[in-house]
């Protein structure tokens, strides 16, 4: 399964979005939900290695940031969604997340961009709202596709065991 979500990822980051509209903030989600701790954590670092070896790496403090940002949605998986299932709690955790993204990234860009004041970083995260936004909207549409498809198939799987009296 880890392989798959990597690749899954990896593709899913690399093929034309809007700016955040990506995968890796929902493939962390699930990951901590439903994977080993230590794999969960690996998936988004290796999606976005592969990633930034195809496409290109940048300013070394930003990417540091982002980096540790996608580390947040494998821990507020597990912390989350490891024990609940539901519309309600993957819709907290997919903002949950894409707020600690937010916050985190956002550092790496006022390191980089800004003067080191307060009144800059509070500059960098107005100026980083539209991101915030994108954010969670790619977070959700990823999130549904994840748990949502992991559910259809659950629920498929039971229909059949109902019906054959076996499982598939």
């Amino acid at each position: 399964m880890t392989r798959f979500l990597i690749l899954f990822a990896v593709v899913a980051r690399l093929l034309p979005h809007p700016m955040n509209f990506t995968p890796i903030g929902a493939f962390g989600l699930f990951a901590g939900a439903r994977m080993p701790l230590l794999q969960a954590l690996a998936l988004p670092v290796i999606a976005l290695l592969v990633g930034n070896i195809i496409t290109g790496f940048y300013d070394a403090r930003v990417l540091m940031a982002v980096y540790i940002g996608f580390l947040a949605g494998p821990l507020i998986g597990r912390a989350m969604l490891r024990a609940r299932r539901g519309m309600v709690p993957v819709a907290s955790a997919v903002l949950v997340n894409a707020i600690a993204f937010y916050l985190i990234s956002n550092i790496g860009n006022w390191i980089a961009f800004y003067p080191p004041t307060f009144t800059d970083l509070m500059a960098c995260y107005v100026a980083g709202l539209p991101m915030l936004l994108a954010s969670i909207a790619g977070d959700a549409v990823y999130a549904t596709l994840l748990f949502g498809g992991e559910a259809m198939v659950a629920q498929m799987k039971e229909n059949r065991r109902d019906e054959g009296g076996h499982a598939v």
